[in-house]
C-alpha cells in the first residue's frame, strides 16, 4: 500500500487527483492558471494546513506561509524565529528551485513515489538467495552454481531485448526477456549483451549453438559468445544499502523572444523586472540582456524562453500598462517532443534491467527531469555509467544526465520513533551536509510500526549514515555500575511493570524488556535515559522476586485449561503466566518463594476450579481478548489476521524464541485457541508489527535452520567465520567468498590430499579428542556431526543441529521416532530403558 509522508495532505478525488499540489497556487502567486501542470484543486489548497515550529497544526483560516529556502538546504540559524515556513519533517520534499515549480533532485526522496512498497521476499544470505513465504518458511535456495551465463558481443547497434529473446525462444531456450541485460560497450558501433539463467548446463548448450544464434542477426559473423561468471540476482528488504533509483534530466527547447518599444524607459523598467527573476514567462526565469537602440526602436531581448510559450505567453507577463509595441519570436533551438523523449529514454534505461516504476518528466523548469527504479540492486549505477552523458537523437548538442541514488530503508515501531524524533532531528542535520536526505512515512492503517528511508548520491554517506541511525535504533542498554540492570519481576506485567509504564510517561520515553537477553533498552533523550536508568536500578534492588516454572504434563495442562490457571491466577495476580509454547507446556511464577510453592500445590492437587472460573476456559484461554501466549488482560495488544490477540512483548518473545528453534520445518504459526489455531503468519504481517532487525533476524533464523536440517544438500564452508554455503553433491567446491578449496566427501579442505590422506595426518590432534569423547560418553551425529552426549532416558536420540532421529545403541539414523523405536525394539530387544 502506498503511502503519504507525515507533512503531505491526502490527494482528493477527481480529476486532478493524481497531480502534486502546486506551491505557488497555495502561496496565491501562480501565473500559469489552468495550464500549471501542478494541482488548483481546492480541496488540495485546503488541506494544505499551516505547521507551526512547535509541528502542530494551526487550525486558525490564515494563509499559508511561503516555505523557508535556507530550511530546505538545512541552513536556517534562526529555528522557531524564522518568519517562513519549517515543515515537520526530517527533510523538506518539495522545493522551489529558482522559483520553478519542480521537485529538486538534490532534496531527497520524492513525495509520490510508493516507497513503503510491498517486500518481494527474496534476500541474499550466506552466498545464497532465497525465497520466502508465510511464516517465514523458506521456500527456495538459489547458489551461483545453479546459474551460468554468457556474453554476447559485436552486436549489431540496433539490436534490442526483444529481438534476443525472439532468436533464443526459436533456438528452444525458456528465458524470459528480464535475463537480457546489455552491458556497456567499448566501442558506440556496437552493443553487449549479458545472459544469466538459472541452469547450470545453459552457457554450455548456447555456445554449442553459437553459430546458429549469429546467423539469425542477417550474417554477422563477427558476433562473438563466451562464457562469464554468473552474477546473482538480487534481493530487497530493510537495513541495507541499495542502489535501484535514478534520476534522469536533458535540457529543454528555448526561443529568443524580441521586445520592442518606443521608450527606452520602458524598456528599460521592463529589462531590470526580467534581470530580477520578478517576472516570468510560463513561470520560468527567462535572460533579458541590455535594451539596444535603433532608429525605430528600443528592443529588449530575452533568451532561454520556453518553446512551447506563444507572443500571448509572453505579453500576459508584463503589465499591459508597458506592454511593448511588437514582439517577435524566434525558432525554437531544436525540434522536441515530449512524449516521444521520454519513451525513449525510458527505453535506454530499460535495456540496461527491468523497470519497478518509471515517471515520466516533470516539464517546469530549465531541464526536463524523470525518474525510475530498477528491478535489481546495482543496476542504477550501471545505467550511470552507461547512459550518463549520452548524446540526445533529438537534440545533436544535448546529453542526458543520469544520477544514480543510493538509498536505505529502516521499520521502527511507532512508539520508539516518537521517543527517539528528537534525536533523529537533530542528527538529520549533519546528514544533509553530506547530501544524504532521510524521509519520515506515516504508518499504514493498522500499522504499529513506520518506514524511515535514506537517499543520497554518494554510496559511502549513506552507509555511513545507515550505521549511526542502526546505532540510535538498538537503544541505550539500561546499566548499574556497568551492570546490565535486570531483575526476575521485569519479565512480567505485573506491579513492577506499572512502575516501568508509569517512568516511560514521566519522562517520555519508551523502556523495552529484552527478556531473553535478560536486559533493559531505553529510547529517548540522553538525559532522560540516565535518570530512569537510576530509577530502574532502585526497582530492581527493591525487588525480591524469582522465577520458577512448573512444568506441566498432560494432565495437569487439560486441568489448567478447564480454569486451572485462572484458579491460580486469581490466587497470584500477574505474578503467574502461562507459556503454551515451550515444550513440556509451563506455568511460569514471578514472585516470592511462598508464591510459587501456593502455584504448585494448586498445580499437584489439580483442585477442579469454580464454575466461575471454569466458565470460559474450556480448552482454550479464558476470553478471545486475552494473549494468547500469556493467557492474561494483553499490554499493548495487538491482533492477528485470524482473530487472536497477543501482548505486544509475548508476540516479540514467540518470534524470538522460533530464532533458536530446532524444528525441522522453520515456520511461525499462530498459538491462539490453546496452539491448536497454528495458522501461519503472513510477512506482510510480521514486517508490520516486528522491529526491520527482529523481523530480518527471523528471516535469517529461517534460512540457518533450512541448511543445518538439509546437511546432505547444503553445507556451510568450513573456513571459521565465513557462513558461504555451497550444495554438497557438487564435487570439489572452491568457496567464493574466502576462496578455500572444500572436499564435498568429507566436507572439509585438504587440498592436494586424498580424504584417506587427510584423516591419517589429521588423526594426531583427533586421537586426543576422540578418547575425552570416548571418556565421557559422547558420540557424533552420523549425519551434520553435532557432539550429543546421552544423561539420561531411552537409546532413542534427536540431534540438536539437523534434528535427526538416531539410535543411541548403533548409531543408525531415522526420518522419524516411531521408526526408530520399532528399530530397537528389533535390533537391540528394547529401548535402553532398565525398568
Amino acid at each position: 500500500m502506498a503511502r503519504q509522508k507525515t507533512q503531505l495532505p491526502l490527494r482528493p478525488a477527481g480529476s486532478q487527483a493524481g497531480k502534486k499540489p502546486c506551491v505557488f497556487f497555495a502561496q496565491q502567486r501562480c501565473r500559469n492558471g489552468s495550464s500549471c501542470s501542478f494541482s488548483h484543486d481546492p480541496a488540495v489548497v485546503e488541506s494544505v494546513t499551516r505547521i507551526t515550529p512547535t509541528g502542530e497544526q494551526d487550525g486558525k483560516a490564515s494563509t499559508p506561509k511561503p516555505t523557508c529556502h535556507f530550511y530546505l538546504k538545512g541552513a536556517c540559524l534562526k529555528g522557531d524565529s524564522c518568519p517562513f515556513a519549517h515543515p515537520e519533517s526530517t527533510q523538506p520534499l518539495v522545493a522551489e528551485e529558482n522559483g520553478e515549480h519542480s521537485t529538486d533532485k538534490r532534496q531527497g526522496p520524492e513525495n509520490d513515489e510508493s516507497e513503503d512498497k510491498p517486500d518481494d521476499w527474496i534476500r541474499q544470505l550466506g552466498g545464497a538467495v532465497i525465497q520466502l513465504g508465510h511464516g517465514a518458511a523458506l521456500l527456495k535456495v538459489s547458489l551461483q552454481s545453479d546459474f551460468s551465463a554468457v556474453r554476447i558481443s559485436q552486436l549489431p547497434v540496433d539490436s534490442t531485448p526483444g529481438h534476443i529473446f525472439s532468436v533464443l525462444r526459436k533456438l528452444g531456450f525458456a528465458v524470459s526477456i528480464d535475463e537480457i541485460r546489455f552491458a556497456p560497450s567499448p566501442d558506440p558501433t556496437y552493443r553487449v549483451a549479458d545472459l544469466r539463467i538459472e541452469d547450470p548446463a545453459f552457457a554450455r548448450r548456447f555456445i554449442s549453438m553459437a553459430d546458429v544464434f549469429k546467423r539469425s542477426f542477417a550474417g554477422k559473423n563477427s558476433i562473438k559468445v563466451i562464457a562469464i561468471n554468473a552474477p546473482m540476482p538480487g534481493g530487497s528488504g530493510m537495513h541495507r544499502v541499495e542502489c535501484k533509483k535514478v534520476l534522469c534530466s536533458w535540457y529543454r527547447p528555448f526561443k529568443t523572444v524580441w521586445l520592442n518599444f518606443t521608450s527606452s524607459g520602458l524598456a528599460e523598467i521592463v529589462h531590470e523586472k526580467y534581470t530580477s527573476g520578478r517576472w516570468r514567462v510560463l513561470n520560468m526565469p527567462v535572460t533579458s540582456h541590455a535594451p539596444k537602440r535603433s532608429k525605430a526602436w528600443t528592443t529588449v531581448m530575452l533568451t532561454e524562453v520556453p518553446a512551447e510559450a506563444t507572443e500571448d505567453d509572453v505579453k500576459k507577463s508584463i503589465p499591459a500598462s508597458i506592454s511593448p509595441r511588437n514582439v517577435e519570436t524566434g525558432t525554437p533551438s531544436f525540434s522536441y517532443d515530449a512524449e516521444m523523449a521520454n519513451a525513449l529514454v525510458k527505453s535506454r534505461l530499460m535495456d540496461v534491467g527491468p523497470l519497478e516504476w518509471w515517471e515520466d518528466a516533470v516539464f517546469g523548469g530549465k531541464r526536463a527531469k524523470a525518474k525510475a527504479r530498477f528491478q535489481d540492486d546495482g543496476d542504477a549505477a550501471k545505467a550511470a555509467s552507461l547512459l550518463d552523458g549520452w548524446e540526445l537523437p533529438f537534440h545533436k548538442k544535448g546529453k542526458l544526465t543520469v544520477q544514480a541514488i543510493y538509498s536505505a530503508r529502516f521499520r521502527v515501531q511507532e512508539r520508539i520513533y516518537r521517543a527517539i524524533k528528537p534525536i533523529i532531528e537533530e542528527q538529520s542535520m549533519t546528514w544533509q551536509a553530506k547530501k544524504v536526505y532521510l524521509a519520515v512515512y506515516e504508518p499504514a492503517r493498522f500499522s504499529s510500526s513506520r518506514v524511515l528511508k535514506f537517499e543520497g548520491e554518494d554510496n559511502k554517506a549513506v552507509a555511513e549514515a545507515k550505521r549511526i541511525l542502526e546505532q540510535i535504533l538498538q537503544g541505550h542498554l539500561a546499566t548499574d555500575k556497568s551492570k546490565p540492570i535486570w531483575s526476575p519481576a521485569f519479565t512480567v506485567n505485573g506491579e513492577v511493570f506499572q512502575k516501568i509504564q508509569e517512568l516511560e510517561q514521566l519522562l517520555g520515553i519508551v523502556i523495552i524488556r529484552n527478556r531473553k537477553l535478560s536486559r533493559v533498552y531505553l529510547f529517548g533523550l540522553e538525559d532522560k535515559c540516565k535518570e530512569a536508568e537510576t530509577k530502574l536500578a532502585a526497582i530492581a534492588q527493591q525487588d525480591l522476586s524469582t522465577t520458577n516454572f512448573i512444568k506441566l504434563d498432560a494432565a495437569q495442562f487439560a486441568w489448567a485449561c478447564r480454569g486451572g490457571f485462572k484458579s491460580i491466577t486469581e490466587a497470584l495476580g500477574r505474578k503467574a503466566t502461562f507459556n503454551v509454547v515451550s515444550d513440556p507446556k509451563q506455568i511460569v511464577v514471578t514472585g516470592s518463594d511462598e508464591d510459587f510453592k501456593l502455584a504448585i500445590d494448586m498445580v499437584k492437587a489439580q483442585k477442579e476450579p469454580n464454575s466461575r472460573s471454569s466458565s470460559s476456559n474450556t480448552g482454550k484461554q479464558s476470553s478471545t481478548g486475552d494473549c494468547s501466549i500469556c493467557w492474561m488482560e494483553p499490554e499493548n495488544p495487538l491482533v492477528t489476521d485470524c482473530g487472536h490477540t497477543y501482548c505486544s512483548d509475548c508476540f516479540e518473545g514467540l518470534c524470538v524464541s522460533a530464532t533458536s528453534s530446532a524444528k525441522n520445518d522453520f515456520i511461525l504459526r499462530c498459538e491462539g485457541n490453546s496452539s491448536q489455531c497454528q495458522q501461519a503468519f503472513s510477512l506482510n504481517f510480521l514486517q508490520e508489527r516486528l522491529s526491520s532487525q527482529l523481523f530480518e533476524d527471523i528471516l535469517e533464523a529461517s534460512f540457518k535452520s533450512y541448511v543445518s536440517h538439509r546437511p546432505d544438500a547444503l553445507r556451510y564452508c568450513p573456513t571459521p567465520d565465513c557462513g558461504q554455503i555451497y550444495r554438497a553433491a557438487t564435487g570439489t567446491f572452491t568457496c567464493p567468498n574466502c576462496l578455500t578449496p572444500v572436499c564435498t566427501t568429507c566436507f572439509v579442505s585438504h587440498q592436494g590430499m586424498t580424504c584417506a590422506d587427510h584423516k591419517y595426518v589429521s588423526s594426531g590432534g583427533d586421537l586426543a579428542l576422540n578418547e575425552a569423547k570416548q571418556r565421557l560418553g559422547i558420540k557424533d551425529c552420523p549425519k551434520c556431526k553435532t557432539a550429543m552426549e546421552k544423561t539420561e532416558g531411552c537409546d532413542h536420540m534427536t540431534c540438536g543441529g539437523c534434528g535427526t532421529h538416531i539410535c543411541w545403541n548403533c548409531l543408525e539414523t531415522f526420518g522419524t521416532g516411531p521408526e526408530c523405536y520399532r528399530h530397537m525394539n528389533k535390533v537391540h530387544g528394547g529401548i535402553g530403558m532398565a525398568w
